[in-house]
């Protein structure tokens, strides 16, 4: 009798596990959803001609053409630079430069846009209070250079990073 019982609460046992373990499944799965280009998803970001679809929860803040995420620290800041390629600017962003400019210099990495744009990423940290931060600093744009600063706490870029990748991907 107590092995059936024992039995029994195995079963229930693998039962919840096996419950737990597709509900994370499921989460993975949404959350992998969200980060999937949709045109139809572009907003403009405030006070320029730049289109682009901000992680979810970034609300549109007019003071910074931008966005930010209420309650984390995140903000996304989008600047225009007409009759620039952004060739240009990146020729100029050697790690020495940025580290005149007090940041610390972490990566620089290529990219394309979604709708097959060249544009490069730059990683930088610095700090403001207790607090250090990483700007993904991205430039995008053959004949008007689109940038975009997109601050985080360090703390939080693996949870970001998926996200922060998918958003300036999109940018149009």
């Amino acid at each position: 009798m107590k092995k059936i019982g024992i039995i029994l609460q195995l079963l229930v046992l693998c039962y919840c596990l096996s419950a737990q373990d597709q509900t994370l499944v499921n989460f993975v799965a949404e959350q992998q959803e969200k980060l999937i280009y949709n045109p139809e998803k572009l907003v403009q970001a405030p006070n320029t001609n730049v289109f682009m679809i901000p992680p979810e929860h970034f609300i549109a803040d007019p003071s910074i053409n931008g966005f930010v995420h209420p309650g984390s620290a995140c903000t996304i800041q989008v600047i225009e630079i007409p009759n620039v390629s952004y060739n240009i600017i990146e020729n100029s962003m050697a790690p020495e430069y940025i580290i005149s400019q007090n940041y610390s210099f972490v990566e620089k990495l290529y990219v394309k846009t979604e709708n097959n744009k060249n544009g490069v990423i730059y990683f930088v940290r610095f700090n403001s209070g207790d607090m250090e931060f990483e700007r993904a600093m991205f430039f995008t744009g053959d004949k008007n250079t689109i940038w975009i600063n997109f601050n985080y706490p360090l703390s939080m870029k693996n949870l970001l990073y998926p996200a922060i990748e998918a958003c300036l991907k999109s940018v149009q």
